[in-house]
């Protein structure tokens, strides 16, 4: 589906119904917005993940501009404060109240700016395997410094600095360094997850050239109010551990789930414990079992 925000046509897919019937009455369900990562990814991270979540969720997935299927606009419009901003306009559009906003990654990032922006809009916020500020990427350098083979090494700061010349530069790119953001290389889910998204060179190079060695949103995060969960990984070596604990020693309240064993994307590889965490710092029942037909 397309939605013309803020001047650009993006798409959104949904999952899961907003108004269900329990016994003799209907009951809204929450929706949580998730925000996926790159830049230069899609939703599809997140597919399927983040499915099970529909049975008491309704959950709206969202490519920003110049990513996936929305249109490619000049990059220099797609700052995070702009990424927030289309977040807000489709809550608006599609007519919700309070949203869950899920943000993994450099959607993290944007779902930050998303908070420090729009607090009334949140009830929860939940930040997997992000960071705070643009610090993430020295101690990601320090972290592969000790788990990366020397080509990996070498070729690491092509994208982070902005230095990709061409869609078979990051292809190339990305054939090195994948195995990085996994703990357990399986290569099936590797070659699936990594080929489903429709890549964007041109923002991710303009993003890392322009705006991320500006990001930094810590001085926002002693005024979240909204209950945070935030989810680090012990072996992601892109946005380290230390960045999980930094947010969560910043934000008041706020909860720390470590993964143990996983890598940069903990809900493919510890999927089912990961689905049970959002469920218990959402609310969520767990899922009964199917019931029997007649």
């Amino acid at each position: 589906m397309f939605a013309t925000i803020n001047g650009t046509r993006l798409y959104f897919d949904i999952e899961g119904s907003g108004y269900v019937p329990v016994g003799e009455r209907m009951e809204a369900r929450p929706a949580l917005f998730a925000i996926h990562g790159g830049p230069g990814s899609d939703h599809s991270d997140f597919k399927p993940w983040l499915t099970p979540l529909a049975d008491g969720l309704q959950i709206v997935y969202l490519d920003q501009r110049c990513n996936g299927q929305s249109e490619r606009v000049d990059p220099a419009t797609c700052t995070l404060e702009q990424l927030a901003d289309d977040i807000e306009e489709l809550r608006r559009y599609l007519g919700f109240g309070r949203i869950h906003l899920f943000g993994h990654s450099f959607g993290g990032m944007v779902a930050q700016v998303f908070a420090a922006r729009y607090p009334d809009s949140l009830d929860k916020l939940l930040l997997v395997c992000t960071a705070p500020s643009r610090e993430f990427y020295p101690a990601a350098l320090e972290f592969a410094s000790r788990i990366a083979t020397p080509e990996q090494l070498a070729v690491i700061p092509e994208l982070f600095e902005g230095r990709i010349e061409d869609e078979a530069h990051l292809i190339r790119w990305w054939d090195v360094n994948y195995d990085l953001y996994f703990h357990v290389r399986d290569e099936q889910v590797m070659r699936e997850t990594g080929n489903r998204p429709i890549g964007s060179m041109e923002v991710a190079n303009y993003t890392f050239k322009h705006f991320i060695p500006q990001y930094d949103v810590r001085a926002a995060l002693p005024g979240f109010a909204m209950p945070t969960l935030i989810v680090g990984a012990r072996h992601d070596w892109i946005t380290p551990l230390s960045q999980a604990e930094e947010m969560h020693r910043l934000i008041p309240g706020s909860e720390l789930a470590v993964f143990e064993r996983s890598g940069h994307m903990p809900f493919i590889e510890e999927h089912e414990a990961f689905l049970a965490e959002l469920r218990r710092f959402l609310g969520l029942e767990a899922p009964a079992a199917a019931a029997e037909q007649p």
